[in-house]
């Protein structure tokens, strides 16, 4: 798993977005940045997202309102001391629960087949799903795997951390991670959407994981964009979730080559 692309991508790019930290923001560039260049992450794989090589359920997912900047991230653990994780930034830490582009496209919304799936069992991936924690974030915020699937957590930085589930139909764990141990292996055994992981030391880490008893989920890339490959044709219900800004339903209706189009519009709630 030292291996698993994407990780060192991630580094760099972190690294640029503490570069502008300082200095005037472009959050067009900020948002994709934080999505790694456009890298969706869904059965553990990373797909381009949009690729066009072979039919599949495709959409855009918007932000309708003003552009929401990412918060800036009091690196401090419980207690109010200083954590260890300012070392590994020269600028701002920036959260990433709000990930929307100059045109409103919405990253880390979790796209999935809700209803109209007929109940069979499917081939679980030949990789494992991994969580990284990398420069105190959890990558990737937003992913999904399978029932029965493994589920690897990786800690790549030179301080401890813990994973923490808040899951409720699977058995909740806390797991501590010290520096340059080994990964850990955990297996989910019953479906549950949006279960919360989070660090206890550095409690601004956050992700989420949605367990799947089907392969038909996507996460969106910084332009919004998701794609559901080798769904049969039919009718479904596909619902769309944000962390923040909530979950919404669309009815589609798949042809013969396995194609559909459903787009999704997120509005701010109101406080």
């Amino acid at each position: 798993c030292s291996t698993q692309p994407g990780i060192s991508k991630i580094n760099n790019l972190n690294r640029k977005i503490e570069q502008m930290s300082s200095n005037r923001i472009n959050w067009t560039v900020v948002a994709a940045l934080l999505l790694a260049g456009g890298l969706l992450v869904a059965n553990g794989n990373r797909q381009v997202a949009g690729a066009k090589d072979s039919p599949a359920v495709r959409g855009v997912v918007k932000f309708d309102g003003p552009q929401p900047n990412p918060r800036s991230i009091r690196m401090t653990e419980k207690g109010g001391k200083p954590s260890g994780c300012r070392k590994l930034y020269k600028g701002a830490l920036l959260d990433r629960n709000r990930v929307v582009s100059e045109k409103g496209e919405l990253a880390n919304v979790f796209v999935y087949v809700s209803e109209g799936l007929k109940e069979k069992s499917y081939p679980l991936p030949e990789k494992a799903a991994l969580m990284n924690q990398d420069r105190c974030m959890f990558e990737p915020r937003v992913q999904g795997v399978q029932v029965g699937q493994d589920f690897l957590m990786k800690n790549s930085d030179p301080l401890i951390h813990n994973v923490r589930s808040y899951s409720m139909r699977n058995r909740p764990f806390n797991i501590a991670q010290p520096p340059k141990t080994p990964d850990r292996k955990k297996t989910f055994r019953r479906k549950e959407n949006e279960i919360m992981i989070q660090c206890d030391f550095h409690p601004w880490m956050k992700a989420y994981i949605f367990v799947m008893d089907h392969p038909y989920f996507a996460v969106t890339s910084a332009k919004g964009e998701y794609s559901i490959k080798g769904l049969p044709a039919g009718k479904y219900t596909l619902t769309a979730w944000h962390e923040e800004f909530g979950e919404q339903d669309a009815e589609i209706t798949v042809d013969a080559t396995g194609a559909a189009r459903a787009g999704f519009t997120f509005k701010a709630k109101k406080k």
